[in-house]
This record gives structure tokens, sequence and C-alpha cells, in this order.
């Protein structure tokens, strides 16, 4: 198998090609370099951004390019399969309708990152990317998101209608009071504090 027979079906068309990512045979770091060169050289292959590559996907109006949110999303929150971020932050109150606030950069918290804190683009997405508070999961991700919530909102601010959609968010969290309990530790003593001020807690089984 060529090396670009070996990106095509691990990857195929219109999908990122993260560096890290190529297992190819034996090859060394640099050989492997050096053939994604070749391949944006000869045009067959696009680069996304720094570390970033993808076959471009042809339609009759020309080539169809990567998007960046969902690039930011796949690289920081879910591949689709395995969960390891979330949704944090200011993008976090306008995701739940409790900000009507765009913010101009997608903010998360990932297992992806090791710092505190770190501004990153890829594309012409900003992302603003915090260390997990503790290791993300599939099973827990929703938890944790709703303590993020309710450590950063400020229940004197809502109306009633943020407080409906507020009942929403909590309700689609799926949290029980054991999961709650497991992980309001990592979170400051203000999400305990604010899931009673906003009577999340009674609504959580």
């Amino acid at each position: 198998m060529t090396f670009i027979e070996y990106l095509m079906s691990q990857f195929g068309i219109g999908e990122p090609i993260f560096i890290k990512q190529i297992q190819y045979e034996s090859y060394s770091r640099p050989w492997i370099f050096k053939e994604l060169k070749k391949l944006v050289n000869s045009g067959t292959l696009k680069r996304f951004a720094r570390g970033v590559y993808y076959f471009p996907e042809k339609m009759p109006f020309g080539e169809v390019p990567l998007n960046a949110w969902e690039m930011a999303v796949q690289h920081f929150i879910t591949d689709g399969n395995e969960v390891y971020g979330y949704v944090a932050g200011f993008s976090l109150l306008n995701l739940s309708g409790l900000s009507t606030q765009v913010p101009n950069f997608l903010e998360v918290a990932t297992n992806k990152e090791s710092t505190r804190v770190r501004d990153i683009r890829i594309g012409y997405q900003r992302v603003r990317a915090h260390r997990s508070r503790t290791t993300v999961t599939k099973e827990n991700f929703k938890t944790l998101q709703l303590l993020e919530l309710m450590s950063i909102m400020n229940p004197a601010d809502l109306d009633e209608t943020e407080q409906f959609l507020l009942r929403k968010f909590v309700k689609a969290s799926g949290a029980t009071r054991g999961s709650i309990r497991r992980y309001v530790k990592f979170f400051p003593d203000r999400a305990a504090k604010n899931l009673i001020l906003t009577g999340a807690i009674y609504r959580i089984q």
C-alpha cells in the first residue's frame, strides 16, 4: 500500500488528517513530512493548518474546504465515538441560552490540553482550551458541563425565559444525584451553591 493509499483508506476525502495520527509502516516522521509536502505541492492534498491536512472534496463549483468549527469540535470535544471535552465558559452560556452574547471564540474544557488555559487557532476558528478539571468521558461529560454552567452563571440575573431554558438544560444533562456528588468536588463551591439557588438540584433524581 502506497502512502497516499494509506492516507485515503485511513482518513478519506474531506476529513482532517492530523500528523500525529499518521502511523505508516516504520517510516520516520521526517519522511512523512517530506511526503506530505510533495502531495501538497502537487495539489493532491491541502494544508488546513499547522499539522492538519485533508483531501479536498471536489464539487462542480470547486473544492469544499474543511469546516473550522467542526475541526475544533473533533479535535477538542469528540470524534463522533469517544468524548474528551465539552463546551465551556462563555460558549456554554450562549449554548444554554443564558446569554445572547455570541463569543468570537469557542471555549472548551478538554483532556487534550495539558496547560491550564491556552488560546489556539484552527484555521479561522479561535479556540480557548482549558485543561479539564477531571477526565472527561462519554459517560460524564453532560454532568461536568452542567457543573461548569453552575460555576459560571449568576442566578440573580436570570429572567423567566432563562429560568425555563436552564430547567431544560438540567433535564437534558441526565445528571443524577450520584453523578453530582461524584464530580462536584472538582468545581468551585459556587457550583454546588447555584445548584441549590436555582432549584436545579431538586429536579435531579
